[in-house]
């Protein structure tokens, strides 16, 4: 048969029990407590790498955008100086050598029949009025050749210039997608890493949700704990009590045995009312 233990003994066990719990839920929180401050470690280095990407990711775009504003004007240039030239261009300067030789052989004809065919006054006036007209004629179209030779020049330092800015404007457009290119990749690798900082906060919050729900647990612990010695000291004192109440009997009942030790009966008296009183106390048991 199992031996009955006291309402004492039964509450210090409980109190060293729901110690145990205690100190237990608290090692498991210490547990928890370092790995979401491992995760939060970890967050806060893959956050600076957000920042860097990031930050190299606006540098190369901020410097993209520099080069490819370089390449519109380059290429807005060049096709101005295209238009510029398509007004300059006249007649192919050809057909106008042409035209003066041509004015020049009817000029010498015109020189050689008024020296070799007998004309009339009038026939030669009007012979010499048309010569002076052609040579005229030939001068001012010896102007435009010239005109037109100097535009050819200028067409071709143009045509020159149209193609300096071109080449310039395709090393822009290069340096524009190799920059591209790496900004893409650095937007890449911040958000990637957003991604895994983004898990670890979901991790470290989860982790920091069970701590505080163990601490609750080993503070309800702790407080029944602290309830159940403060049950144990009340205990301890209604025994301390009891026995001082005892130790205070017994004195009395000495003290009144050795009044009546003057007659027998008096003594018997006094005995049986200790004997009831320890009977009553339980003190003794009759078997």
């Amino acid at each position: 048969m199992p031996k009955k233990i006291s309402e004492l003994q039964s509450a210090e066990l409980k109190f060293r029990a729901l110690l145990n719990k205690r100190d237990e839920i608290n090692e498991q929180a210490v547990v928890l407590r370092s790995e979401r401050d491992s995760l939060n470690e970890q967050k806060k280095v893959l956050q600076e790498q957000v920042r860097t990407a990031r930050d190299r990711r606006d540098a190369l775009v901020a410097e993209m955008r520099a080069h490819k504003q370089r390449r519109d004007d380059l290429q807005k240039k060049a096709k101005e100086l295209i238009e510029f030239k398509k007004k300059l261009k006249g007649s192919p300067l050809g057909d106008l050598r042409t035209e003066i030789h041509a004015l020049q052989a009817e000029a010498k004809a015109m020189e050689l029949r008024q020296q070799t065919v007998p004309l009339s006054i009038p026939k030669e006036r009007e012979l010499l009025e048309n010569l002076k007209k052609k040579m005229a004629e030939v001068e001012r179209l010896k102007k435009v050749l010239a005109e037109q030779e100097k535009i050819a020049k200028e067409v071709k330092s143009i045509d020159h210039s149209i193609d300096q800015l071109f080449r310039q404007a395709d090393k822009e457009h290069a340096e524009v997608v190799r920059l591209s290119d790496e900004q893409h990749a650095a937007h890449q690798e911040a958000a990637d890493a957003s991604k895994e900082v983004a898990t670890l906060v979901a991790s470290a919050n989860k982790k920091h949700d069970e701590f505080m729900k163990l601490r609750e647990q080993a503070d309800a612990a702790h407080q029944k704990a602290m309830e159940m010695r403060e049950k144990i000291i009340e205990i301890k004192g209604a025994k301390r009590a009891e026995r001082m109440e005892e130790r205070r009997a017994l004195r009395e009942i000495n003290v009144a045995t050795r009044r009546a030790l003057d007659s027998r009966e008096a003594r018997d008296k006094a005995a049986d009312d200790a004997l009831q009183l320890l009977l009553k106390k339980g003190k003794v048991e009759i078997r």
